[in-house]
């Protein structure tokens, strides 16, 4: 090779020499090498080049100015050996990929340069990565000593993916690299700019040396119209866009508010485990679900989807790939599953800055988590961000388990000390092992509890000294996660359980069907929960419990009379079971929809309930379990396995719906309307609307909000949702304004057809009756469901079968002695709204010269309103086709005094008059509706009817 086309203004007599090759280590120079003597920071390359000359070097670059000839050697001025070295290294082997990309900043360099390998390797591309993690191809890995190699290396590596036919490269450019003109002599498709921070200023002194080493990619590496990619959250954007602009360069930015972005994100939530991210790009939307912690991961995502177009790649191609985007090796990378669903984090950060950020985001997806860490910092680097890394864990961890990292040369327990500067949490603990601290750590994870393993991520060695030993954070984690599932359950209420009570039985191998609170109801296998209430203590029936072969029970005191000994005692059973349900909801991915509203909670809850069924695995809750009772209940005997599941929220007063909404943590909330029920414990029906809109505080965020747009307090409860920023759906039997309503309700023979808009589609569905409630329910129902699924695909038949809830408007025919009697039963409850609808519905019944007779009870718990509320429902009554009104109890006497005459019942007093009337009075095929609330006796008194239990009545 003739030296004139590789150094620049070469004089004339030299211009004849030639070389072979070219080295910067003396020991591989070989006959007529050139060599580079490159002053390092521990070592000189002058002092090697006689050394060199020996091995047949001869020409000689170095930094002293002397240029000329020496016992045969020409020895060559440059004040930039480094530079040079560069330049002849990749001019020597120009045979290079052609899309080179570059990215530097402090953290998320091997991120972004693996989301893009991934991308083009998931579309069958060949590529190639270049950094920490080592040379990665589509075939192979090869590791290296540093994130940006020598020159010459670096040539002889890019030669080889050409030859490999891969011609999509991404290295990282460290700030050492480029400020030691590594990459000099390449000139780059793309460069990327992902943020800096404190790091590296043993070296770089001074955080503005730090920049400008970054900066120099930009400003001196890129093609003139190569693409910038640049977050513009980040301070030094207005920096590097001017770069661009002198340089000629396209700007390509990140954003969460700029619409001129080439990417923006229009909104990001989580959901368990994965982020949920919709973009527009291009004037074009798209809705991502990305398994990737941290919000930080969709940043350096985002940037590699911005590159990934320069390698010929269809936008939609790269968007169709995203999902199966892994995290790469130690970079907020999830290890392995733990039975109690907690979860071990290895991530590399090693400074402040990361550090902060990876605990941020770690908090953000998974908040209200317990989080502890396992970290050190290493010896031989900047000894100032130790105490800063101190306060930092102090600051965003629960739980500190402080030990060693790579101490090098320095001791280790005077790095430590340093740290603990910035250390005052009381949950502490100095382990210099750092395998012990790692076991020690994972052992005392408790469920959903999150450790993060800092400052090694991927790296396989620790160095003690000059003693360098195979450690790899990831083997020790998977070693110590292994031991810790061998004493859990794999069910995780169980775990739950053991570990909420401190009990020394052993629980992992236990059995656990149902939670149950009703001694009679309980099975093989089920746990008992054991309240003690105004009227019984629970703890009277445990023989009974134990008898029908329960499991464990959880107890307030210990049942020394039982021969059982599988009895766990807590302080508070019912404080108890729902902080165990809480955790439970907390680490399942089950979606979880929550009814609340004055009126139709329970039958909307069984019709959403086997729909959802219908679609993927569901559970929800039984009867009316809506109170302080029946929603810990109903969370804990969820399925973990359930896509979704669906409960019901009641109250009595103000506070009731927050405290268990905040045990539901809801994905979706329903709020069905708002009418007078409970009304005796608020000032006016605005204090109800303001009492069921307290769910809408707990809704998870990314979550949605169902309202009903003919309720009066819509735009009440539509505002409160605005604030939260929650996705709002709203359903009407008539306005066109709604996401959902009904278009056209037409009869065709024996069944109705609704004809209902969905998002401006139309969608048909087939029910058994045109009651308005079922109607309403739905219409609820295909809300909820259009959050989850395309509702053009469901079956037109999915609701035709939909039975009523018993209590709440089933139809039964009823023998009794020689006649059939129609019993429409809407005895569980009744309240001024409910009662309007059941009389409604009553009322279109098609009776064929039949009679209808309707028997009333007390609607309760309407305090001072009471008297007003039941004189207003005969108006209703009066207008409707009816026969005979009875009635049975006080406030309704209010009710049966306007009634028309020829209307008029009896007035009943007991159940005996109820027989007798039912009994005598009735004739053969008429029809007898019975509403009242539950507290009336009403609902047990007709479910007897219905079982025919006629001694009982």
């Amino acid at each position: 090779m003739l030296l004139k086309n590789y150094f620049q203004n070469l004089k004339k007599e030299y211009s004849h020499y030639t070389f072979s090759n070219i080295a910067f280590d003396s020991s591989k120079v070989k006959k007529n090498y050139i060599f580079f003597a490159i002053k390092g920071n521990m070592h000189d390359g002058h002092l090697y080049i006689n050394d060199a000359i020996k091995k047949g070097a001869k020409i000689i670059i170095h930094e002293k100015k002397f240029n000329g000839i020496k016992n045969g050697v020409l020895f060559l001025y440059s004040k930039n050996v480094r530079k040079k070295l560069a330049e002849f290294s990749f001019k020597i082997n120009k045979s290079i990929p052609k899309n080179l990309i570059a990215v530097t900043g402090t953290n998320g360099k091997s991120s972004v340069a693996d989301f893009y390998f991934q991308i083009l390797k998931l579309n069958n591309i060949k590529v190639a990565s270049i950094g920490t993690l080592g040379v990665k191809t589509n075939d192979s890995l090869l590791k290296l000593p540093n994130t940006t190699i020598d020159p010459l290396s670096l040539s002889q590596i890019l030669k080889n993916l050409k030859k490999q036919k891969v011609d999509n490269v991404i290295l990282e450019a460290s700030s050492h690299g480029l400020v030691q003109n590594r990459l000099d002599g390449l000139k780059f498709e793309a460069g990327i700019f992902t943020n800096l921070s404190h790091d590296h200023l043993d070296y770089h002194k001074t955080m503005k040396n730090y920049l400008k080493a970054k900066l120099y990619l930009f400003q001196n590496l890129l093609k003139k119209n190569s693409k910038v990619v640049i977050d513009q959250s980040v301070p030094q954007n207005k920096i590097i866009k001017k770069i661009c602009k002198n340089n000629l360069l396209n700007l390509n930015t990140i954003s969460d508010n700029d619409k001129k972005a080439k990417i923006k994100i229009d909104n990001s939530y989580y959901d368990g485990d994965y982020q949920i991210v919709e973009l527009k790009i291009k004037n074009k939307k798209y809705k991502l679900k990305i398994n990737l912690i941290g919000k930080i991961q969709i940043k350096n995502l985002l940037m590699a989807i911005v590159v990934a177009e320069n390698s010929k790649l269809s936008l939609d191609k790269i968007i169709r790939s995203i999902p199966k985007i892994k995290s790469i090796n130690g970079r907020l990378e999830n290890i392995d599953k733990i039975h109690n669903k907690s979860k071990v984090i290895l991530d590399y950060a090693h400074t402040p800055d990361a550090l902060k950020t990876v605990l941020v985001n770690i908090k953000d997806q998974f908040p209200n988590k317990m989080i502890s860490i396992v970290f050190g910092c290493g010896g031989n680097r900047d000894k100032f961000k130790r105490p800063l890394m101190g306060r930092i864990v102090d600051q965003y961890c629960d739980k500190i388990y402080l030990t060693d990292d790579n101490p090098r040369n320095e001791n280790p327990n005077l790095i430590r000390k340093e740290i603990k500067k910035g250390i005052k949490k009381k949950n502490f603990f100095e382990i210099k092992e750092r395998k012990k601290a790692i076991d020690q750590a994972i052992n005392d994870l408790k469920t959903g509890e999150i450790l993060l393993v800092a400052g090694k991520g991927h790296e396989e060695t620790q160095t003690y000294k000059n003693k360098e030993k195979f450690f790899s954070d990831r083997k020790i984690i998977l070693n110590s996660i292994n031991k810790k599932n061998k004493n859990l359950s794999q069910n995780i209420k169980i775990n739950i359980i053991s570990e909420q009570s401190n009990t020394k039985l052993k629980l992992n191998k236990l059995k656990i069907n149902k939670a149950v609170i009703n001694s009679k109801e309980v099975k093989k296998d089920d746990i008992f929960f054991t309240l003690k209430g105004k009227k019984n203590d629970a703890h009277n029936y445990l023989n009974e419990v134990f008898k029908n072969k329960a499991s464990i029970a959880v107890v307030n005191k210990i049942h020394k009379n039982s021969k059982n000994t599988k009895q766990i005692k807590v302080k508070e059973t019912l404080k108890f079971l729902s902080k165990s349900a809480s955790i439970f909801r907390d680490n399942i991915d089950t979606h979880i929809i929550a009814i609340t509203g004055s009126s139709g909670k329970t039958s909307l809850k069984d019709l959403l309930g086997f729909t959802l069924s219908k679609i993927d695995k569901t559970s929800f809750s039984r009867n009316s379990f809506n109170n302080k009772f029946g929603v810990p209940l109903s969370l804990f005997n969820i399925d973990q396995s359930d896509k979704y599941g669906v409960v019901e929220v009641g109250m009595d007063k103000k506070g009731e719906i927050d405290f268990l909404s905040k045990i539901i943590k809801p994905n979706v909330a329903v709020i069905t309307n708002i009418s007078y029920a409970h009304i005796k414990n608020f000032k006016n029906i605005l204090g109800i609307a303001a009492a069921k809109g307290e769910i809408i505080s707990n809704i998870k965020k990314g979550g949605s909000i169902v309202l009903n747009h003919d309720d009066k307090f819509f735009k009440y409860h539509h505002d409160l949702a605005q604030k939260k920023n929650l996705k709002i759906i709203t359903f009407s039997s008539n306005k066109t304004s709604a996401n959902i309503y009904l278009k056209k309700l037409i009869k065709k023979k024996k069944k109705y057809q609704l004809v209902i808009r969905v998002n401006d589609k139309e969608n048909k569905f087939y029910v058994s009756n045109n009651f308005k409630n079922l109607i309403s329910n739905i219409l609820c129902a295909i809300a909820v469901i259009s959050i989850y699924f395309d509702v053009s695909k469901l079956s037109q038949n999915i609701f035709k079968n939909i039975k009523n809830t018993e209590g709440r408007g089933d139809y039964k025919k009823i023998k009794i002695k020689n006649k059939i009697i129609n019993l429409i039963d809407e005895s569980y409850n009744s309240n001024p709204l409910s009662l309007k609808s059941s009389l409604a519905n009553f009322d279109k019944i098609n009776i064929n010269k039949k009679r209808k007779h309707i028997i009333l009870g007390d609607m309760l718990e309407l305090g001072k309103f009471s008297k007003k509320l039941h004189k207003e429902a005969t108006k209703q009554i009066n207008k409707i086709s009816i026969n005979k009104v009875n009635v049975i109890g006080k406030h309704i006497l209010e009710t049966y005094k306007k009634i028309n005459k020829s209307n008029k019942g009896k007035i009943l007093k007991n159940d005996s008059d109820l027989t007798n009337l039912i009994f005598n009075d009735l004739q053969n095929g008429d029809y007898l509706m019975v509403k009242g609330s539950n507290s009336t006796g009403l609902f047990n008194y007709i479910s007897k009817l219905k079982r025919k239990n006629i001694h009982a009545l």
